[in-house]
């Protein structure tokens, strides 16, 4: 695992002084909204469940498994913001102060999302931790929507919290759960055909987006320095560069992977190179692209693997 714990207190103290002022607009909403908070509230005479997630493809799940039954914002619903430098501002304020389901990522991505949620004095009941959920720890790699067991986990976890909040429905939230789950079909079913040729086999990364999904599938990446410089946007070492150049023009890798939101003119001569090296190009992006949804969004990257595969890697 990379070490992200430095990454990410940096980001925080690069925006303190802006999401320490919308804490204190947020501990004032949160007394007008929601009065006092009971650790296990109760969905009672027709109210909704009112859910606040910090990234885009978090709701799309909570919303396709609460249905009609209560109502989902997404505070970062754009590819062109950057998650893990967005500021907060009164209405995403007064979106966590209405909620009583709450879906962060967590890892240092969105820890302005938390904050807001500590501010508001949300009990713990009512906020999903993705990175915990799966079992992460501070420092972790925080893209975790590109683990494959990250969606079922999280689906789970909105079933059971809205079961707690709304009991009548519980069986509408696990049936329309599991048909949420239903339509990754072909995204579970071409990981599993794409796991069983790659076996083992060396690929190189402009950053470390989309490492859950490519080690999952059984790929081995080999330029651990490179990516990490990359992605902290520090320059990377002479040393690093060289050894990126040497591994995509002698085809000592299968494939490299650019994430196209963040090329600077290290990556993007890199990514020349391997063009002119005949050395295939994995693009991946690190949020959801605009009229995706996470099945197309994850089934557009496999497709791709699928494609250089079939085509041997590098040559």
């Amino acid at each position: 695992m990379r070490d992200w714990t430095e990454w990410g207190m940096r980001k925080r103290q690069l925006h303190f002084l802006t999401v320490s002022a919308v804490v204190l607009t947020v501990i004032f909403l949160g007394a007008v909204l929601t009065g006092c908070q009971q650790a296990a509230p109760t969905v009672t005479n027709g109210k909704k469940i009112h859910v606040a997630t910090s990234l885009d493809f978090y709701g799309e799940a909570a919303k396709a498994v609460v249905g009609p039954y209560g109502d989902v914002t997404s505070i970062i619903n754009s590819p062109s913001v950057d998650p893990d430098s967005y500021e907060p501002d009164t209405q995403s304020a007064k979106t966590v102060a209405k909620a009583n389901v709450i879906v962060q990522n967590g890892l240092g991505y969105d820890s302005w999302m938390n904050r807001l949620v500590k501010a508001n004095d949300k009990p713990e009941d009512d906020v999903i931790t993705v990175g915990s959920l799966l079992g992460h720890h501070t420092g972790d790699n925080p893209h975790i929507w590109y683990a494959p067991e990250m969606m079922p986990k999280l689906v789970n976890q909105l079933v059971k919290q809205y079961s707690q909040l709304d009991p009548q429905h519980a069986a509408a939230f696990r049936r329309q759960g599991n048909a949420y789950l239903a339509k990754l079909t072909p995204v579970t079913t071409l990981q599993k055909s794409l796991r069983a040729k790659a076996a083992n086999q060396r690929i190189a990364t402009s950053e470390p987006v989309a490492n859950y999904a490519l080690t999952a599938l059984g790929y081995q990446i080999v330029d651990p320095h490179y990516e990490k410089a990359i992605e902290e946007g520090a320059d990377p070492t002479p040393a690093d560069i060289k050894q990126v150049r040497g591994l995509i023009s002698t085809h000592q890798i299968q494939f490299f992977v650019n994430n196209t939101q963040n090329t600077g003119a290290s990556v993007t001569q890199l990514v020349q190179l391997a063009n002119r090296s005949k050395t295939p190009v994995l693009r991946v992006t690190e949020t959801l692209p605009k009229g995706k949804t996470y099945e197309t969004w994850m089934l557009g990257m496999y497709r791709q693997i699928q494609k250089i595969q079939q085509q041997g890697g590098a040559h």
